[in-house]
């Protein structure tokens, strides 16, 4: 302690030690013992009248959903990514977060208020529902646990009403949970219903289209188509040089007037002919609806079939990939069951929960102490200012008060 030289509140001088301290209390102890004894008893008292709340619990966990896209084999992984808004239907939203919204909502609060009447249990003079629902949401707890189940507390002076509006508040859970599942499947079958009519759409004119090409050009598989005119072609070319070959003999034999000659170079212009058909193509053989494909048209309209079989295979997919979805969001919109899956229903609790009336007095009792014993400080200090200071004395408007509490508790 400092080594200043001080006079004590008897007037005899000594040093500040620790002694000076518990001397302080000592004399001030009435005031401290009375105050804090007062202010405990009050507390007891108030704890005492405090009404008596039991706490009922239930347990509600993730429901199992299965996953939409699961029958769609590689178009599961591409379609997430690029179609976010279908991954609701995929079950991949966290859904006891979801629960813990809805029960912490308004609607929510309302009905179970409304069912349970408790603007008149709460004894709300006024009938304000606000006022209602903010006693509720103090009596009310919603958390999840470490091991992700959602737990639902509430508390109530009735411990049979506190069991029932705990089991309430699950079908109050399942009721509205049911209607924003009911809303999101429409939705997602208003929008797959949409791009289905137009898929069907698409799908048509690309089948009409390939048709027309087909019929005008006569293409109605151009590789096999591709394939059979080459052989063709090589067949031809071969008979040609075979017939040439004859030819040359037949001119060595018979001469070039020979009638055999002559229809030979006939029979080979006309095979010729027929060759230069397939390669260069003409009406006559278009107009012959002819499989083979003229050798000179085969890129342009090869690209042109490979675009339009293209178009057409895509749509033709397009459908089968929205065909099973749109029919699930139909089967979705129609699902009215309970979805929440419970695993304890609250019973009516046996013990109280709260006050926790130990703790409120323990807490004001050593708030009361602390409090009076700085306050005694501070009125010794006041006190060896009077006996110090005489403008001290002159100008503190706090005299009266120290000389009215030293005589009140005789210190």
């Amino acid at each position: 302690m400092s080594n200043t030289s001080i006079e004590r509140t008897d007037g005899k001088p000594s040093e500040v030690n620790l002694w000076d301290y518990f001397y302080v209390l000592y004399k001030w102890r009435k005031f401290i013992i009375l105050n804090v004894l007062v202010l405990t008893l009050i507390a007891v008292v108030v704890a005492l009248l405090l009404p008596v709340q039991y706490k009922a619990t239930a347990t509600v966990m993730a429901p199992r959903k299965s996953d939409l896209f699961g029958g769609l084999g590689a178009f599961s992984q591409s379609i997430r990514e690029f179609a976010p808004f279908l991954r609701g239907l995929g079950g991949n939203q966290p859904p006891l977060f979801t629960y813990l919204a809805i029960l912490n909502s308004r609607t929510a609060m309302e009905k179970v208020v409304n069912k349970f009447d408790l603007i008149k249990v709460y004894g709300i003079k006024d009938s304000s529902m606000e006022k209602a629902i903010k006693k509720l949401r103090g009596n009310t707890d919603f958390e999840i646990d470490e091991n992700g189940v959602l737990v639902i507390n509430v508390y109530d002076e009735d411990r049979k009403r506190a069991a029932d509006m705990a089991n309430y508040f699950i079908e109050v859970l399942n009721e509205i949970n049911i209607k924003l599942n009911i809303e999101e499947a429409r939705n997602n079958r208003i929008v797959l219903e949409k791009r289905y009519l137009q898929n069907l759409a698409d799908l048509k004119t690309a089948e009409d289209t390939l048709k027309k090409f087909q019929q005008r050009y006569g293409i109605y598989y151009l590789p096999e188509q591709t394939k059979a005119a080459v052989e063709a072609a090589a067949e031809l070319e071969a008979q040609i040089i075979a017939e040439e070959v004859k030819l040359g003999i037949l001119q060595k034999q018979l001469g070039e007037d020979a009638p055999e000659v002559k229809l030979a170079k006939i029979q080979i212009e006309e095979m010729r002919k027929r060759l230069n058909q397939m390669k260069e193509g003409n009406n006559r053989l278009r107009n012959e609806l002819s499989l083979f494909v003229p050798f000179k048209d085969m890129p342009e309209l090869g690209l042109q079939y490979l675009r339009l079989y293209r178009d057409y295979e895509i749509q033709n997919k397009l459908l089968e990939f929205i065909v099973p979805l749109y029919e699930q969001a139909k089967i979705e919109e129609q699902k009215n069951v309970p979805v929440v899956q419970v695993l304890d229903y609250a019973v009516p609790p046996e013990k109280k929960a709260r006050p926790f009336r130990t703790l409120i007095v323990l807490s004001v009792f050593s708030s009361a102490l602390a409090l009076f014993v700085i306050l005694t400080f501070i009125l010794n200090l006041v006190e060896y200012k009077m006996q110090t200071s005489e403008a001290f004395v002159i100008n503190n408007r706090f005299i009266n008060l120290v000389r009215i509490i030293k005589s009140f508790y005789g210190v």
